[in-house]
């Protein structure tokens, strides 16, 4: 929202007007109603849900179990709840309402039940993508205008019609498709038989019930008040994300299609993401709505690396679309605002070669000392693996290209990348690019019109290539590959350094760049100044601003990289504390993914247990509520401590609850928790509930009861007093009903929401269940 308003400032300026009233409206006039609403795509389709005629998708439990889970961000509580229940992703869910599909529980349904014994070269991600993207995500999956008996749910491309789509949407062959399509109807079977559902199954009811509205329809929505109708215009960012099933859903709902503002990001699009071309949103409207098709405006300049990282990646990018056309949208490539300094092939015959000349002659250390900004990046995890002692670099300073996207630095190291490629010799093909290929390539008019010229290309150096025998399957694998090189080199906003050990599998890409002019080649025989070396002397700040950076960007396949990266640092600024607290929340992330199922030795699991011990004692060290949570999870599951666990979740929860009253002045006593802390109150009530059931003390019962109300679960404290086993006699009664009496002194306490609750007469449940045990101890 606010980047939104700082849109409206930003254009303001642009057409050069004093009047704010030309642009930005007054806001105190406008109502509610007419105020820009600002969702994310799963709320737009949850409200769809909700006001749209037809029957709706998901029950009220499932709706606000999707909510709620939806901002429970924090991977801890969701681990705690997968460990608490104890449930699988392949156990019957029915009774507790759907669960969503995401691409890691089918990652886990894929290695357990639909992986099998394949022949084909197919892997997880390229069958969700071909299920969410086409056999369920396309427009043609929709089914609009014909079989309208066809459940929602079940609208998915047949067979026959996932065959018949056109090269330039889905890339497999038939035999491939043959094979996705078989994995499919088994996936799609066993989603429904343990409880779940897709994003696919909640788009094409939706869809399902846009097709039947009419424009009248819609305004008729409106008129009757229905929120989010009448919808004018919308603005539809990070849109590469977006299935065709979705955007039809969009452009359908939106009054005027032509006030649909789709943005996407041109570097996302080629090296990751829903399979998607601008082209294809084109294709819709041309198709569907009234045959025009919208304007495509190209945002050609970029703002992170200079023109000469910039030449080279699009070097890369003309080879994308020669050979793998029929997979990106034909787009310009990036401008940047300066120029820089080419990047540099090293030309070495030894890694011993590449360390001398990374740290000159006056290495004084048994590595190489790395800045705040550079990094070493390897084409995979096997490869960062297998780098040899004499590299002399800190493995913590090295990435693969996965862990870097993202992310990014000044200078780069693109270490074995094509030595390392499984592409192996098929690079070779490199050669078939040809000066009158690059001539058809920027005479395109979509290029053209970008105002970009042609880079510099030496003729005389053609005369070393050769034309050889190009297949698109045979060759598949380095369009993969070629998304993953440009991905490394735009990582770096000033200098990229390439090096390789193996010259038989580099040499068809370094010939490239060269004959391209894109590059500079140093040797040990050059002048090792004009490399610019590594091993920059920042200050504490940078060290420190760099640390926080990378913790802010320790997410996915990167988080553990840079976790490592954020403590070394922290290390360097002198920031001992900051350091102790990366150093826990990387051991607890490490401990995390740890599958105890595969611990079957005794020794492993005792191993296992004092690792557990000595990071509960590491996050309670670093003494931040931020570590609490997490040293708790690790002492529950040693499975030895239940009482002390209980006790670290109420703490938890209670210091949380302590902090935000205290930073929020505006908040009116009593102040109830939120549904995060409630979760805490809850596992610890749970807890306390277990203990008590083989301890039997008044004292463990109180916990329990304390906890269940300060989570709001009235009932459950109901049943603990009526089952008999909290209240005995009169001093036991009087504990526990000063514990549901309102008073100044507890106006700042978790338990004053209920109190006040208690006070007037909204628990009656429980109400009830005290009347009793006061009466049986003859109060």
């Amino acid at each position: 929202q606010r980047s939104f308003n700082n849109m409206g400032r930003a254009w303001r300026k642009r057409i050069e007007t004093n009047d704010p009233g030309a642009i930005e409206p007054d806001w105190s006039t406008i109502t509610d109603a007419e105020k820009p609403e600002f969702l994310t795509s799963s709320e737009w389709l949850e409200a769809l849900d909700v006001v749209l005629p037809g029957e709706e998708f998901f029950t009220q439990f499932e709706l606000k179990k999707r909510v709620e889970t939806r901002k429970e961000k924090d991977s801890v509580t969701k681990g705690i709840e997968d460990y608490l229940t104890g449930r699988e992703v392949d156990e019957i869910v029915s009774s507790e309402g759907r669960e969503e599909m995401s691409f890691h529980k089918f990652l886990k349904l894929w290695k357990r039940k639909l992986r099998g014994s394949r022949r084909s070269c197919l892997n997880e991600a390229i069958v969700w993508r071909e299920i969410k993207s086409f056999i369920k995500g396309s427009i043609a999956s929709i089914h609009i205008g014909n079989n309208e008996d066809r459940s929602a749910q079940d609208r998915y491309l047949s067979l026959d019609e996932y065959l018949a789509l056109g090269k330039k949407e889905s890339r497999l062959d038939e035999t491939q498709r043959r094979d996705v399509y078989e994995i499919f109807e088994k996936y799609d079977k066993l989603k429904k038989e343990i409880g779940f559902y897709d994003e696919g199954d909640l788009v094409h009811n939706i869809a399902s019930r846009v097709s039947r509205l009419s424009r009248a329809d819609i305004d008729a929505l409106a008129g009757q008040g229905v929120s989010l109708f009448p919808v004018d215009s919308l603005f539809v960012d990070e849109v590469q994300d977006f299935t065709q099933s979705e955007l039809y859903i969009l452009a359908m709902l939106c009054r005027d299609p032509n006030n649909l503002f789709l943005a996407g990001d041109t570097a996302q699009s080629i090296s990751q993401g829903v399979d998607f071309r601008f082209t294809d949103v084109r294709q819709i409207f041309f198709e569907h709505f009234g045959g025009t098709k919208p304007d495509l405006l190209q945002l050609t300049h970029n703002y992170r690396s200079h023109a000469g990282v910039l030449r080279l990646a699009a070097c890369v990018v003309e080879l994308m679309y020669h050979f793998f056309g029929n997979s990106l949208d034909r787009l310009p490539p990036d401008l940047g605002l300066f120029n820089g300094p080419k990047p540099v092939i090293m030309d070495v015959t030894s890694t011993e070669e590449l360390v001398l000349m990374l740290d000159g002659s006056k290495r004084e250390t048994s590595r190489i000392e790395f800045g705040a900004h550079q990094v070493v990046i390897v084409r995979s995890e096997e490869a960062k693996k297998a780098l040899p002692d004499e590299f002399g670099v800190d493995p913590d300073w090295v990435m693969t290209v996965q862990e870097s996207k993202g992310l990014e630095f000044d200078d780069v190291l693109l270490y074995n990348f094509f030595s390392d490629s499984p592409a192996e010799d098929l690079w070779r093909i490199v050669s078939n690019y040809t000066e009158d290929d690059i001539k058809a390539y920027y005479a395109d008019a979509t290029v053209a019109g970008s105002g970009v010229q042609k880079y510099d290309w030496e003729s005389p150096l053609l005369t070393d290539t050769r034309h050889l025998d190009f297949d698109v399957n045979s060759h598949k694998i380095l369009e993969v590959e070629l998304k993953m090189l440009y991905t490394a080199i735009t990582r770096a906003r000033v200098n990229v350094f390439i090096a390789e050990t193996d010259s038989e599998l580099s040499r068809p890409m370094f010939n490239y760049f060269r004959r391209r002019a894109v590059v500079d080649v140093v040797n040990r025989e050059g002048s090792l100044s004009s490399v610019r070396v590594f091993g920059a002397k920042d200050t504490i700040e940078d060290w420190k601003n760099r640390g926080e950076y990378y913790l802010e960007k320790a997410e996915g396949d990167r988080q553990n990289s840079c976790l490592r990266l954020a403590a070394k640092c922290f290390d360097k600024a002198g920031d001992t504390k900051r350091m102790n607290q990366t150093l826990a929340y990387l051991s607890f992330t490490e401990i995390e993914n740890v599958d105890e199922k595969k611990l079957t030795k005794t020794k492993q699991q005792l191993q296992f247990k004092e690792k557990l011990y000595n990071i509960t004692e590491q996050l309670l060290e670093a003494r931040d509520v931020g570590f609490l949570n997490k040293a708790a999870f690790c002492l529950l599951k040693t499975e030895e401590n239940d009482e002390y666990t209980a006790r670290m979740f109420e703490l938890y929860a209670k210091l949380t609850y302590a902090k935000r009253i205290s930073e929020d002045d505006s908040l009116m006593l009593p102040v109830m928790p939120t549904a995060h802390e409630k979760k805490y109150f809850q596992y610890a009530g749970q807890l306390f509930a277990k203990v008590h059931k083989y301890d039997g003390t008044f004292r463990l019962a109180v916990d329990c009861f304390r906890n269940y109300v300060s989570a709001g679960m009235y009932d459950e404290a109901a049943d603990l007093i009526n089952s008999g086993n909290l209240v005995h006699n009169n001093k036991e009664f009087q504990r526990l009903y000063q514990l549901c009496i309102p008073s100044a002194d507890t106006m700042h306490d978790p338990t004053a929401t209920f109190r006040k609750d208690f006070q007037r007469k909204k628990c009656v449940k429980l109400i009830e269940a005290i009347k009793s045990a006061a009466i049986s101890v003859g109060n």
